[in-house]
């Protein structure tokens, strides 16, 4: 259906891989499934090509933890340090000290300096992940995954949704998703759409903001949430909470475990756009092997999916990407 970017695959070759690396890999918070996930996946990756792979709990920048992870790193006197969602705006001292330092930086699932709302102009990691060829950034890449939102809820309904946004402002990843809502809800004529926001410091009132959302709008039958960590802290809890329950659908972001649980049993979410997180962290070691022989980022073949009742969701367990990516890296890296 609407709402799919195809996917490609991991690059066929790679230059040798260097030895001996030391890899120091910053989660976005370990507590988060979504970062645990793609933290882990890059750890497994790195230690595959026989690197020592360490991971730091960047506890969702809980008292400036990703630049102490950062920092960390540096002190460990490590090859490369590789960071998982975390933007270069929060770690812009500490990334040069690394490059002072002569160690290589690799983003991967954030934003460059050079990107984002937050851009100031300036590239400061060594190199940031290549989604795909078609979508070159995270910016691009959430973008289209803002748009498969829209074309889901407009498949959906007939083109007559009336829809509550849920923002995430304050973040780059946010800003994307809600620029690619916006664009594919514009070609909408009979749809509405209500934006309400929420921020970090509002996090643990989505419930609230969802539920008085609704309140407002009693003509809304749509519910559109970027991330799905937002559905599991209160935005599901609303929806299925709500008097109008059966006429109410939402659709969330990644497909995260417990999120695909919640769309099994009907549970307050209808649909997610599944993204391969462990793919993201797998395609991170890539770019690094390509970084230490002096190479750029390749493309890394990646693609979303819409997962619902009816289409792409699995029995049991998370979503996993129609293509076996760790045996094609392998291959690629001469294991």
């Amino acid at each position: 259906m609407a709402g799919t970017g195809a996917y490609g695959r991991p690059p066929e070759k790679a230059p040798a891989v260097a030895g001996g690396k030391k890899v120091w890999i910053v989660s976005c918070g370990q507590s988060a499934i979504g970062c645990q996930t793609g933290a882990e996946a890059a750890k497994k990756a790195a230690e595959a090509v026989g690197w020592t792979a360490q991971i730091c709990d960047g506890k969702l920048n809980a008292g400036g933890a990703f630049a102490g992870c950062v920092r960390q790193g540096i002190a460990a006197k490590v090859d490369a340090i590789v960071t998982e969602a975390i933007d270069c705006v929060a770690v812009k001292e500490p990334l040069g000290e690394a490059k002072a330092a002569k160690i290589t930086t690799i983003n991967f699932w954030g934003f460059d300096c050079d990107t984002g709302e937050s851009a100031t102009g300036e590239k400061l990691f060594t190199e940031s992940v290549v989604p795909s060829a078609k979508y070159r950034t995270n910016e691009a890449y959430q973008q289209a995954i803002g748009a498969a939102r829209a074309e889901w809820v407009k498949a959906r309904s007939g083109g007559t949704a009336k829809v509550i946004e849920l923002h995430f402002t304050g973040t780059n990843i946010g800003a994307a998703l809600h620029e690619g809502f916006r664009r594919g809800m514009k070609e909408c004529a009979s749809c509405e759409v209500e934006t309400v926001e929420v921020t970090h410091q509002s996090f643990g009132n989505t419930r609230q903001i969802i539920e008085s959302a609704l309140l407002k709008n009693p003509q809304a039958n749509w519910v559109a949430v970027p991330l799905d960590s937002l559905v599991l802290a209160g935005a599901g809890q609303a929806v299925a909470g709500s008097p109008r329950r059966a006429d109410v659908k939402l659709i969330g972001g990644e497909g995260l475990p417990p999120n695909l649980g919640l769309i099994r049993q009907n549970q307050g979410q209808s649909a997610a756009i599944g993204q391969p997180i462990d793919w993201y962290g797998w395609a991170s070691i890539d770019t690094l092997i390509r970084a230490f022989a002096g190479e750029p980022a390749a493309p890394s073949g990646m693609g979303f999916q819409v997962i619902d009742s009816e289409v792409n969701l699995p029995g049991s367990g998370p979503y996993r990407a129609p293509v076996d990516f760790m045996s094609a890296y392998r291959r690629a890296w001469g294991l």
